[in-house]
């Protein structure tokens, strides 16, 4: 039983406010913050601003006091998640998982998950979460047998590129998600990252968020200048699969564009990847699995705004074959909820990043379930 709720102001990996909540029973003190993203699609549930929350959250709290943990959802849903943001409705909904599980959310969700999910890092990165190239971000994974081993390859293939840019003096920093900033065009970029990735035992992966080069119909790249419609959009995605062997392809087109994301899935062998797309949303991944619209998707809870929601979208995509792939935000904190998501849903992936506090106790968290579990195992998607 919910005996105490409070809330308070905390700080994203960019120094943007967000809330965090805490849950108090006869157990102890459970926690969640949320994240935010940087790169928003139009269909995510709508948050609020948290001094808004905050003024709220008096009157709000009243609705729980008293109920059990595991009901947090379905007074939630009572509520009305547009009534009190959805960065509200997930931090009540995680700290409620936690309260209910004592803090042991994978095996809340599924006692029997031995299966662990391949960490996906951002390596190199542009677009909405800065950078120089257009592209959002250019990703790594790796060929591993044990969690720690596959997170200190990406950790290695990382300081490499790092390295390597900074010999040749063109870095420029680190973007919000840890990434490198580089002045290296699209395609230096990938020649760069693949071959260092192949010498790790590496794929490698990019996130177009091809939402935020969409203007006018056309694909607007800067570095180099280029226009692309969206039949050119196709080809140039199909080429740079093609000649750099990527696993990953993720949102290659905007988020209202079913019939090219399709036309993709079909001539490309590799995970087509739906983020904005479908923005977690149940009704949108219908969509998708109807029109044969990609073949994996990207699972960030706050999207929808609470983890039963959540739960329905991974169920969906997953009877419909449809990887999924559990997600970070670009504006992130240390709440490292979505690896006990990762593990508990067994997805085969898990986008974490590599590098900075916020990434580093996502990873964290995913070595001490691996030591929790007997006989566990990497998910073999990519070997």
């Amino acid at each position: 039983m919910i005996k105490d709720l409070s809330i308070s102001k905390i700080f994203t990996s960019c120094n943007s406010r967000t809330i965090k909540i805490s849950i108090k029973n006869e157990k102890g003190i459970f926690y969640a913050s949320s994240p935010l993203g940087t790169s928003k699609g139009d269909y995510e549930a709508k948050i609020l601003d948290v001094n808004t929350i905050i003024k709220n959250f008096p009157k709000i709290k009243k609705k729980f006091i008293g109920k059990n943990e595991r009901d947090i959802d379905k007074i939630i849903e009572g509520v009305g998640i547009e009534r009190i943001g959805a960065n509200l409705s997930l931090a009540l909904s995680i700290a409620g998982l936690r309260a209910s599980s004592d803090n042991k959310v994978y095996k809340f969700l599924n006692p029997l998950s031995k299966t662990f999910p391949n960490p996906l890092g951002n390596v190199i990165g542009g677009g909405a979460h800065k950078g120089y190239t257009s592209e959002q971000e250019f990703l790594v994974t790796n060929k591993a047998k044990t969690i720690q081993e596959a997170i200190e390859i990406n950790l290695s293939i990382w300081k490499e590129i790092g390295k390597i840019l900074k010999s040749k003096n063109i870095l420029i920093g680190n973007n919000y998600e840890g990434a490198w900033m580089c002045k290296l065009s699209d395609i230096d970029t990938l020649d760069l990252l693949s071959g260092i990735a192949e010498q790790n035992g590496g794929r490698i992966g990019i996130d177009f968020a091809a939402s935020q080069i969409y203007k006018k119909g056309k694909y607007a790249y800067l570095h180099p200048e280029r226009n692309f419609s969206p039949e050119e959009q196709l080809e140039f995605v199909l080429d740079l699969i093609k000649t750099y062997n990527l696993f990953y392809v993720e949102d290659p087109f905007h988020e209202n564009d079913f019939k090219h994301f399709a036309e993709l899935t079909k001539k490309a062998k590799c995970l087509i990847v739906g983020d904005d797309i479908f923005a977690t949303q149940p009704s949108r991944i219908k969509i998708g699995i109807k029109r044969k619209a990609g073949n994996a998707i990207i699972i960030k809870p706050d999207q929808v705004g609470t983890v039963s929601r959540t739960l329905e979208t991974v169920k969906i995509a997953k009877k419909a074959n449809f990887k999924t792939i559990v997600s970070h935000r670009s504006r992130d904190t240390t709440d490292s909820f979505i690896s006990d998501l990762a593990v508990g849903v067994e997805s085969p992936i898990i986008k974490c990043g590599i590098y900075g506090r916020e990434r580093k106790a996502k990873l964290d968290r995913l070595i001490e379930i691996w030591d929790k579990i007997e006989n566990s195992r990497m998910s073999k998607l990519f070997i």
